[in-house]
């Protein structure tokens, strides 16, 4: 009987055990399931904040200055998130040749000389395009006459012209440009009236890009993450 006794006694403590075990086990898989469903919850509100920023562009009439923002915000996310394990982003824009060509103040691209551009060669146009004269170049140009003054060397576009045809001497062209322009510097500082025309048909280009227009024509995910990875563009004109 005493035998029984402690047996029953075993046994029970045993079921307890068991008892116990299983309910330590049912709350840790619920718990490990709500952190689950917390971090899953978390990403996908990461990942609806990512794309909202990119979703943003995913329109008709973006202008070429959106474009060259979101370059620039592709290149910074690629040297930063792909070290962390996320897909690469691609960004590709196409400017068909007419309209590229009307982009020129004589017809003849000195900045946007291709149709197809990628975060890997956007730099061709914000940066520099040649690399044998790092001054003729966007970052170049406005180091050199500061931007309030690159934007009017390329309104003045007309008038440099004519003045670097006129076959006046250096000293004339100074006196005519300091009596009609309010440029900082004379004529020769900047590198002669010449060199000025070069800046001033780079930059003009530049002005005129920044005024195109452009269609969102596809837009890809990744099929892991559900974020934006490819956005492609073409231009469809230039506005004013």
């Amino acid at each position: 009987m005493e035998n029984a006794s402690k047996a029953l006694l075993i046994a029970g403590g045993i079921l307890i055990s068991l008892i116990v075990i299983s309910g330590l086990i049912l709350a840790m898989r619920k718990m490990g399931d709500f952190q689950t469903a917390t971090e899953n919850a978390k990403l996908e509100q990461q990942t609806r904040e990512f794309n909202s920023v990119y979703e943003s562009y995913d329109r008709k009439n973006i202008r070429g200055n959106d474009i060259i923002s979101l370059m620039n915000r592709i290149i910074d996310y690629n040297e930063r998130k792909v070290k962390e394990g996320y897909t690469k982003m691609e960004v590709t824009f196409d400017i068909p040749e007419n309209i590229k060509t009307k982009l020129a103040y004589d017809g003849q691209n000195v900045l946007i000389k291709t149709t197809h551009y990628t975060q890997e060669n956007i730099d061709k146009i914000v940066g520099t395009p040649d690399a044998s004269n790092p001054e003729y170049s966007i970052s170049g140009i406005e180091g050199k006459y500061g931007q309030r003054f690159a934007i009017q060397l390329s309104q003045e576009i007309f008038n440099i012209q004519t003045l670097a045809e006129s076959h006046k001497s250096s000293t004339e062209i100074d006196e005519e440009f300091a009596k009609n322009y309010k440029f900082p510097k004379k004529v020769s500082e900047y590198g002669g009236i010449n060199q000025m025309y070069q800046d001033a048909k780079l930059y003009y280009e530049y002005v005129q890009f920044k005024r195109t227009y452009y269609d969102c024509v596809s837009k890809e995910t990744d099929p892991d993450t559900d974020r934006i990875i490819k956005m492609e563009f073409k231009c469809t004109g230039i506005g004013v």
